[in-house]
């Protein structure tokens, strides 16, 4: 089998990790039904193959002064490679963007920012996002209720 090439048991494995990321190789090895040493194995290789990319721990928001979600659409003034470059790595700079997504149709980005509230956000907004490189429009939507995140890949 090819070495990036997943089988069945490295889905196996890594279904379990997803749904419980603090298992350890012990129980993962019992779970998917076999030994410990070959479980760390074919852990082992998924990361290295990228196919797991991270285990880490999910916070609740609420805890950290972080109730706030805000979905931000974005529009550069030109549509060339070195704006969307630029425009992309002061992106990620930013702490308080979640997620950076490069989407077609109206808006060039969009942008899921977690902030402690509307006057956080107001101060982000005026000092940061409108001051992206090439942002020729920004526009906001406030989630009302945050209905379903961070779900599970299925596969």
């Amino acid at each position: 089998m090819g070495e990036n090439k997943l089988s069945a048991l490295d889905l196996k494995i890594m279904r379990a990790l997803q749904q419980d990321g603090r298992l350890s190789n012990a129980e993962l090895a019992k779970l998917v039904g076999i030994s410990s040493t070959s479980c760390w194995n074919h852990t082992q290789r998924l990361f290295k193959i990228g196919a797991i990319l991270n285990i880490r721990a999910s916070i609740n928001p609420q805890m950290v002064q972080r109730d706030t979600i805000v979905l931000v659409g974005v529009v550069l003034d030109r549509s060339t490679p070195e704006s969307f470059a630029a425009f992309e790595v002061a992106a990620k700079a930013l702490n308080q963007v979640l997620e950076c997504y490069l989407v077609a149709g109206e808006f060039d980005y969009f942008l899921k920012i977690r902030i402690q509230d509307l006057s956080a956000f107001n101060q982000l907004h005026s000092e940061k996002l409108i001051a992206l490189p090439g942002v020729r429009q920004v526009r906001t939507f406030f989630v009302l209720n945050e209905i379903k995140s961070n779900g599970i890949l299925v596969f």
